[in-house]
């Protein structure tokens, strides 16, 4: 997967610096479920990254079909010859003389012995995930006859490309799609296959232009699962890619299917659910089986965002890794996913339910993935739909290991947010880890057995959190910040949990107070707006550097370049981000909240109590005022913070308990994983659950359009506002001028009497207008 913030070409889906999950087929003899068709003519040498890309997908049972299309390159030819007898998988079959694209494709459509075909050319590549998601995604919408992706154009040129089959009738005025897709067999033959007679390029164009004449048409996985090497200049190769062919392409299609271009192009829906009754499937695929070596985890998240949850997430499968496990990640959630690399570089294995899946079919899911993955344990973190299908996991794998760790509790959301599910699911769960004695306290209190929990803290890895001079003066050359500046660094989610506008409260007293400091605000979320729009009203905007949602890599080098780490939390259990401020050497100060006080000592440390609002921004006020002025202080608490994280709090011990938690709960039990018998009870409880989820993800939706059109109306109302609001003489004498001027002005623009028109009228707004 690509880092869509900071992208490298070089790193491919073969690159040997990937960590590569070592997929591998039980029974190779077991029959194919997808077909991948592979057009080969003449290909070199970068046919065996394309090879390595197919034969290192999470999907292995396939069958790989390579039409050699006549090739006469002696070569191409002994490359392909490698092939011919390497894995029973593979097929080549041959055609006596080079027919092209299309007539190649359609021979492997012809062969194929599955209903799912996918389409990869001789010298492209695929995210080892990217078949799988495709397959899943065409068996659980049965509206849509094909389904792509975003795709990496690598090599001649570099770039990002986001277009497809979701751009809907765009695609009747240029195609947007690559050949890196999947199509349902009975599709290609209802239309006829691909047009043998087009040669030149844009064979692919004419077959979408056809299937969506007969109302057939597709969707895209929002990832970047193709890698599209592309040639410096297509069209020299690829004559129907000159723009007079492209045209001509266009106008045969208006000519042949006009109602395609007159507000009938095909839009299936991707959305296909009733709230009235949802009959789900628990038809689990039997497909799949994987080969095991080690142990395995599958990690239930609800996103992939930039938190502490998810940065404990990440340490956690660093740590496993270490010791030999491999780690699967499901999330649940829809989201921006601005951390999908970051998780997707430590495994491969990551799914993303929503980009692939409707709700409904969440449950075979993640049946069929525990049967292919033969998972030791299952951990759920903050995901929903992760405790909510506890139960149907429970029943159909009673002997797997379930476990859930909790961050802290939310006193305000749920009776407790997930703590209280997490009490509400106690039955299906064997251990519950928590993040603090306070909320294991909290636990015991709602009655969950003491012999069930465990208290595992966050830890941090002080080789990465640490201070470094060199990133300090680095990042600081970067953001136009002195070394002998004071910088405050606020670095969280922008939610009501973590008060950030308590926060820019505080710093707006600072900056009146006439203190000399620096603000980075890093993090994002729904406050973002909200935090912008005060920041424009105060008068303290210089002093503040607006970050963003910083990549994970990147956040050690902006710790070790601030001095105090601020975060006035409603709720926490222990911040993630305190651990790593601590271990960064820097002086905390933040909210007496959760477990906090087991990490921040008053030797390293300030938190402060929640109490009335008025009397924290004063307290807070205060401690960083005396931080402010006094530097030593700060250099002696930064000290201990980090000396307190290196004797008890580190990473490698957080991971060594985990491990020991793991494992001790896997030997209590005995995993079997195939899955019980399908009862109409199990069918029932199935269509509850699903039917609670879909509502819950269609409020969530509505309440987002709510939200939207209600900032929209207010836009809409100020501007409204400000055009019936009474205007001085001066606005309208403007006005006049303005409209007297505008027919000579539009036609002199841009020559020298036009430009001089231009300044006097803007000469006249400053001194009316602003007067």
């Amino acid at each position: 997967m690509i880092c869509i913030s900071n992208p490298d070409f070089k790193n491919t889906p073969v690159h040997p610096g990937r960590k590569h999950f070592n997929y591998q087929i039980s029974d190779q003899s077991a029959p194919p479920v997808v077909t991948i068709v592979t057009p080969f003519y003449n290909t070199g040498e970068a046919f065996h990254q394309t090879a390595q890309s197919i034969l290192q997908q999470s999907l292995q049972q396939f069958e790989w079909l390579i039409v050699n299309d006549g090739s006469d390159d002696a070569h191409a030819l002994q490359i392909l010859e490698q092939y011919r007898h390497k894995d029973a998988r593979i097929r080549v079959i041959d055609h006596p003389e080079n027919r092209g694209l299309s007539a190649a494709r359609n021979t492997g459509f012809r062969h194929a012995q599955t209903e799912y075909v996918a389409l990869l050319d001789s010298d492209d590549l695929l995210e080892p995930t990217a078949i799988e998601k495709w397959w899943w995604f065409l068996q659980s919408r049965p509206q849509f006859g094909f389904v792509a992706s975003y795709h990496v154009a690598f090599e001649g040129k570099n770039y990002l490309w986001t277009g497809g089959f979701h751009d809907g009738a765009q695609n009747a005025e240029r195609n947007r799609v690559s050949m890196m897709c999947m199509i349902r067999k009975s599709v290609h033959q209802a239309v006829g296959g691909f047009d043998e007679s087009i040669r030149g390029g844009l064979e692919d164009w004419d077959f979408w232009m056809r299937c969506a004449a007969q109302g057939v048409w597709g969707a895209t996985v929002p990832e970047f699962l193709a890698w599209y090497r592309l040639r410096s200049d297509h069209s020299d190769h690829w004559q129907n890619l000159q723009e007079e062919r492209i045209a001509e392409f266009r106008a045969r299609f208006q000519r042949l299917y006009p109602h395609l271009y007159n507000g009938q192009f095909p839009n299936p829906p991707l959305r296909d659910f009733s709230l009235d009754l949802i009959l789900p499937s628990l038809e689990i695929p039997r497909a799949n089986q994987l080969e095991k070596s080690s142990r395995r985890l599958l990690l239930i998240l609800p996103w992939l965002v930039m938190g502490g949850a998810e940065r404990f997430a990440l340490n956690l499968m660093d740590e496993l890794q270490k010791h030999g496990w491999q780690v699967t990640v499901v999330a649940t959630a829809a989201a921006e996913q601005t951390w999908f690399y970051d998780f997707a570089k430590r495994s491969e294995d990551v799914f993303i339910l929503p980009h692939f899946l409707p709700v409904k079919d969440y449950p075979r899911f993640l049946a069929y993935l525990i049967q292919s993955r033969q998972f030791d344990a299952v951990l759920v973190q903050g995901s929903h739909e992760g405790y909510r299908l506890l139960p149907l996991v429970r029943q159909l794998y009673p002997d797997l290991p379930l476990v859930d760790y909790l961050q802290f509790i939310t006193p305000d959301w749920m009776q407790g947010g997930f703590p209280r599910l997490s009490v509400l699911y106690k039955e299906y769960l064997d251990r519950t880890i928590t993040s603090s004695y306070q909320l294991l306290n909290w636990m015991v209190g709602e009655g969950v057995e003491r012999q069930k929990l465990e208290v595992c803290y966050i830890g941090v890895d002080d080789q990465t959190w640490k201070p470094d001079q060199t990133a300090r003066e680095q990042v600081r050359n970067g953001l136009g910040v002195g070394m002998d500046e004071l910088v405050l660094l606020y670095a969280a989610r922008f939610e009501e949990q973590k008060r950030p506008l308590l926060m820019l409260e505080v710093i707006r007293r600072l900056s009146e107070g006439g203190k000399s400091f620096r603000l980075w605000i890093a993090g994002d979320g729904s406050l973002s707006n909200a935090m912008e729009q005060k920041i424009k009203q105060a008068d303290f905007e210089s002093k503040i550097v607006w970050l963003g949602s910083m990549p994970a890599e990147k956040m050690p080098s902006l710790m070790a370049a601030a001095d105090i780490f601020f975060l006035p939390s409603q709720n926490e259990g222990i911040a993630q981000a305190i651990y790593e401020a601590m271990a960064s050497g820097l002086v905390v100060v933040a909210a007496r909240v959760g477990g906090q006080t087991e990490l921040v000592t008053p030797e390293c440390g300030f938190l402060v109590e929640v109490c009335e609002e008025q009397t924290q921004i004063e307290e807070y006020q205060r401690i960083l005022n005396e931080l402010i002025e006094n530097p030593e202080l700060r250099q002696s608490m930064g000290q201990r913070a980090r000396q307190r994280i290196q004797e008890r709090f580190t990473l490698e011990g957080m991971g060594n308990y985990m491990i020991h938690v793991l494992e001790e709960v896997i030997r209590e039990q005995d995993a079997i994983w195939e899955p019980a018998p399908i009862t109409p009870e199990l069918v029932e409880k199935t269509r509850t659950i699903v039917e609670f989820l879909q509502a819950r993800q269609e409020g969530l939706r509505l309440y987002k359009v709510v939200e939207d059109l209600s900032n929209q109306y207010s836009e809409l109302y100020k501007k409204f506002e400000e055009l019936t609001s009474p205007k001085p003489p001066s606005h309208w004498f403007y006005l006049w001028v303005r409209q007297l001027f505008l027919p000579v002005y539009e036609k002199v623009k841009g020559n020298y009497f036009g430009r001089l028109l231009g300044a006097v009228k803007n000469f006249v707004k400053e001194k009316v207008i602003k007067k």
